[in-house]
């Protein structure tokens, strides 16, 4: 019940629309009420001409209509007919408009979600993505996401709309004969307990689905990601053994989600079926013993079977709102989720800044397991270019990473022109960094845009500037639309070394103080290479850059280099010093060098 209600508060944000819908429904409930209340003067009035004034004697709505309008028995042949299309069509016209204005407040509810959930990943910081699957983080914006529209844009309204129903018809069966109406609930309390039962296994059942439905998701992204090194490894049967294992996994949970599901209905008829029968013997014997009239009857069994279809709208409600409830608590988690990264309650913008950086006792670890950097110590100066070189999981990545604060030092810290970089807000800092990683990010867009990535309003000649100082300016004019033309996911549509000048363009376009080059020239080749070394040393002459390069030929004109072995500074000094060293750099060197002269 209480997730029940935490998925109605989805609703409460548009009050206005809420009461309408409310008003609707109870107006549909009373039209419900007012059609049942018609077969009572349609059995005795029109068909058996019974004698009884209107009403039966009871006390009804129509029996005080028909009194306020001093209706006359030869009345009743135009009367009740026209009254019944009146219900009928006040019943529909309330009904929709219940119903929409529910469904509006749904839809609305569920996109704010959707919109939440979004920004709360925007936030979150790099280590929740560390350990979050994409394909998962899809599910919840996109599977999760639906079970809650459906529970709340559908069922919620059928919740409020039948229990209204229900309620009206309650009160016509206690009106028509109290005595009868109270004998008929005693069977009611035979169907709540399995109801609580179904319920439970349908929320359980439906976290499941929707756990089976993320690893799909997952499935989905890593071989459509990966689909050069399936084709590559020729792995096509492989993958397909496995998402139809997966797929086959989430039928079992469906088809257990629908016996569940299916049952609770034919539960609720075989109670109604008994019911019914119950009071069609108590029924005719009261009418026998004049009770109440053949009318009266016929109105208590119409409200008793009108009640089935709201009834069994309410149990298919119910479970729908399970697994909305389900799938509700699964958005909760992501909505919940605190960034690791967050910022100082008193941070402030940092000002603009000229780059000096230095890292003073600085250790890191992920997940507080093994260090990954042990005691690192080292300024650059404004204007200085360092590189880090290593071998692989050195720790030279995690460094630069420390810098943007995607991650924070585990003891230590990090300052830039002298300010604690933890103490500044972290749009003002990461505004002032210019990034080119290994890893290529770029969007479905046009060329331009990506270029201009959140630097709104950019003229199309700045974009040139830094596209030339890149050496893409020449390919983009040779694409079909120039810089409108559109690159495809991932600017699948350029070439690798096309791709990586451009992400170069767009670090040179923000022109930050700070540069990191992580393997910003790793995907070139030889002339590409050339062309963009020389690009970068003019880049890199009024600017702090951090370069991290695999070919240590590239990381000459670099005025000082780091060593990093084993999460610690091993050696520093020029190109020159350090091979004098012959140390750890030296033997890098010389092993490149071998493997560049087998290669040839």
């Amino acid at each position: 019940m209480k997730e029940i209600f935490q998925l109605f508060k989805l609703t409460l944000v548009q009050k206005n629309r809420l009461a309408l819908s409310f008003l609707f429904s109870i107006f549909a409930a009373f039209f419900t009420y007012v059609f049942v209340d018609l077969v009572q003067p349609i059995i005795d009035q029109m068909i058996l001409k019974n004698a009884l004034q209107a009403g039966g004697g009871k006390l009804s709505f129509l029996h005080f209509l028909f009194k306020r309008l001093q209706t006359v028995e030869e009345q009743f042949i135009w009367l009740i007919p026209l009254l019944l299309v009146v219900v009928i069509f006040g019943k529909g016209i309330f009904t929709f408009f219940a119903s929409f204005f529910m469904k509006s407040i749904g839809h609305k509810a569920v996109k704010d979600l959707r919109d939440d959930l979004f920004e709360s990943l925007l936030y979150q910081s790099m280590d929740y993505f560390d350990h979050k699957p994409t394909g998962e983080l899809m599910s919840r914006l996109t599977s999760d996401v639906d079970k809650v529209q459906q529970g709340v844009a559908g069922s919620m309204g059928d919740l409020m709309l039948s229990a209204l129903m229900i309620l009206a018809l309650m009160g016509k069966i206690f009106i028509t004969d109290w005595q009868l109406a109270l004998f008929s609930l005693i069977i009611t309390p035979l169907a709540i307990v399995p109801l609580i039962l179904f319920s439970h296994q349908l929320k359980k059942r439906g976290l499941l689905n929707q756990k089976k439905m993320a690893n799909i998701y997952n499935l989905l992204h890593e071989t459509i990601k990966g689909n050069k090194i399936v084709k590559a490894f020729t792995m096509e049967k492989f993958e397909m053994k496995k998402f139809f294992q997966s797929t086959f996994s989430y039928f079992k949970a469906c088809l257990k989600l629908e016996w569940v599901g299916s049952a609770s209905s034919p539960f609720m008829e075989f109670v109604g079926g008994i019911l019914g029968a119950f009071i069609l013997i108590v029924g005719t014997s009261r009418i026998a013993r004049g009770y109440m009239t053949p009318g009266d009857f016929s109105s208590f069994i119409m409200a008793i079977f009108m009640m089935y279809t709201p009834i069994k709208r309410l149990s298919r409600a119910n479970n729908t709102i399970q697994q909305a409830v389900a799938s509700y608590e699964r958005t909760q988690e992501v909505l919940q989720s605190q960034p690791q990264i967050k910022e100082h309650p008193g941070a402030y913008s940092l000002p603009p800044v000229k780059g000096r950086v230095e890292f003073e006792n600085v250790s890191f670890s992920y997940d507080n397991m093994m260090p990954v950097l042990h005691d690192i110590s080292f300024e650059v100066k404004p204007t200085e270019r360092i590189a880090l070189v290593g071998l692989s999981g050195a720790g030279k990545t995690t460094i630069i990473n420390l810098i943007s604060r995607f991650y924070d030092p585990t003891s230590g810290r990090i300052t830039i022109d002298g300010v604690d970089i933890r103490e500044v807000s972290l749009s003002s800092l990461r505004s002032q960094i210019g990034l080119v990683t290994q890893e290529l990010i770029l969007f479905n867009d046009t060329v331009s845009k990506n270029i201009a990535y959140g630097l709104e309003d950019m003229p199309l000649e700045k974009i040139k500037e830094a596209a030339k100082a890149a050496e893409a300016h020449e390919f983009i004019m040779e694409l079909p639309r120039n810089y409108d033309s559109s690159i495809g996911e991932g600017g699948t549509l350029l070439s690798s070394g096309q791709r990586q000048r451009l992400a170069i363009a767009r670090a040179l376009l923000k022109n930050p103080p700070i540069l990191i080059l992580d393997e910003a020239t790793s995907a070139l080749d030889s002339e590409s290479e050339r062309l963009i070394q020389i690009a970068l040393a003019n880049v890199m002459k009024d600017r702090t850059t951090f370069i991290i390069a695999h070919r240590l030929s590239t990381i000459h004109s670099a005025d000082r280099i780091l060593v990093i072995d084993k999460g610690r500074i091993a050696e520093t000094g020029s190109h020159e010093e350090l091979l004098r060293m012959n140390g750890i750099f030296r033997k890098l060197y010389d092993l490149q060098f071998l493997e560049e002269e087998a290669g040839t």
